[in-house]
């Protein structure tokens, strides 16, 4: 049974199965081709010296034999004929010499009331095909004659055509079945190549490839597939080392300051206030490591796809102008002045909690890093089916280089963007899965001191 694990094994015996029974069915259509041509011939014969007889022992339409055929007969050496007359009694018989065939009076009787009949005799000697028909004159039946050709030219035939079916047919079975593995090999080869280099890819190194430049067939497509998977799992691998080395940095950063403040506060006695500032930062470092956590376990469950995304008809500029207003008294606090444009109610539907944690994510972003007196201009507007927001800042803006990665996970433009300023940069992470969730786009533009502007857009349907 190990031998048909092989896909060669089981390819080529379907294909030895399949051309067996198309070639057992091929052969005996011809046997029975050739089988019926042969006895149509040998019908033909027959009918033929009926008539060579007919046409001897009728003279003028009158019966004319002698009781037995003369030497120099036209038939003579046949394997015999008989004549009958009209009362079914045999006129003329040349079959003693040789073997004297039984009479048929069956088909006697039919020959006379006008029906030509065949038949095959087994005879020790031969077997035979024997034709009974009607013999005719001009004033109607006279009586009936009986013809016989021996079958032994026919069967010799016959036989010869099976001797050569029976060694032909195994012959040409192994003949395919030896090609058919010559065929499966040569067709599944880049597959075995392919399962070689697999196995040399493992999860600590995903940076090799198949690369195997096969034609563009279903191989060549399987291989460029691979090759494709891989990389993507090599990017997710990266992504997700990238992601676990961030996250303890993250992690560790207020655990360190946590550890240095409660170090420091027990080398020696120190008065309550002393004490209050130190549990101060703690708590301070203990905030900030609840919402590391509160982002991460968020984004592990959006990666997950365990996060429910509500569909409920809501109004935007109410969830906008909500989130404005608990982000006012930060703004408040540096001078910042928050602007809300919008000409008309934009309702849509979606997860009216996940849009208001996006725009806050946004504005919270903005709020931090637009300099002292700036200000954030926040606009809507809904057309062609689609609800766009804009937040727009008059921050130090994000320089060319650093746009395509904004979004992706802990990461800070440099100089615009510190951890003194707050914030893991997981903020726009989750900003953009959550405008994907929604089968939304969340894009920015910005320029070196020019600002930043993200846009939000969404469909009303």
């Amino acid at each position: 049974m190990g031998l048909f694990r092989s896909l060669r094994a089981r390819l080529t015996l379907w294909y030895v199965i399949l051309l067996a029974i198309t070639l057992a069915a091929f052969c005996g259509g011809v046997y029975i081709a050739m089988r019926e041509s042969l006895y149509t011939n040998l019908d033909d014969s027959l009918e033929s010296r009926a008539e060579i007889v007919a046409g001897i022992v009728t003279e003028e339409g009158v019966l004319n034999v002698e009781g037995v055929m003369i030497p120099g007969d036209p038939v003579e050496g046949e394997e015999f004929a008989r004549i009958y007359d009209a009362s079914g009694e045999v006129v003329l018989d040349n079959s003693a010499r040789q073997f004297r065939p039984p009479a048929d009076r069956d088909a006697i009787s039919a020959a006379l009331a006008g029906k030509a009949t065949r038949r095959n005799l087994d005879m020790e000697q031969t077997d035979l095909r024997v034709l009974t028909e009607p013999l005719r004159t001009a004033d109607g039946i006279v009586g009936a004659v009986e013809v016989g050709l021996s079958k032994e030219e026919v069967q010799g035939t016959l036989n010869e055509l099976l001797v050569i079916i029976a060694v032909a047919y195994p012959v040409a079975l192994i003949v395919a079945a030896l090609g058919g593995v010559f065929l499966a090999g040569r067709a599944l080869s880049p597959i075995d190549r392919l399962t070689r280099v697999a196995r040399r890819i493992s999860a600590e190194d995903l940076s090799q490839r198949l690369d195997m430049r096969l034609p563009d067939d279903e191989v060549g497509r399987l291989a460029s597939t691979f090759d494709e998977m891989i990389a993507r799992l090599d990017q997710a691998f990266r992504r997700q080392r990238q992601f676990t080395a961030d996250a303890s940095h993250e992690l560790r950063t207020p655990l360190t300051a946590i550890k240095g403040q409660t170090e420091v506060a027990l080398q020696r006695d120190r008065d309550a206030d002393t004490y209050r500032e130190v549990l101060s930062k703690v708590n301070g470092e203990v905030d900030r490591m609840i919402r590391l956590v509160g982002s991460l376990l968020t984004l592990a469950r959006a990666d997950a796809k365990q996060i429910p995304v509500g569909r409920e008809s809501m109004d935007l500029v109410e969830v906008v102008t909500d989130a404005v207003e608990q982000v006012r008294p930060a703004a408040s606090e540096k001078g910042i002045s928050l602007s809300v444009e919008s000409n008309s109610e934009v309702r849509l539907k979606a997860d009216q909690d996940l849009i208001l944690q996006l725009m806050l994510n946004l504005l919270d972003n903005s709020v931090k890093y637009t300099p002292r007196g700036g200000a954030i201009e926040i606009s809507l507007r809904a057309a062609g089916g689609q609800a766009e927001v804009s937040v727009s800042d008059t921050g130090p803006g994000i320089p060319p280089e650093h746009l395509p990665h904004i979004f992706d996970r802990f990461y800070r433009v440099d100089k615009a963007r510190t951890r003194a300023e707050g914030g893991a940069g997981l903020g726009l992470s989750i900003s953009r899965w959550i405008a994907e969730a929604h089968g939304g786009i969340l894009s920015v533009e910005s320029a070196p001191g020019r600002g930043a502007k993200f846009t939000l857009r969404l469909s009303v349907s």
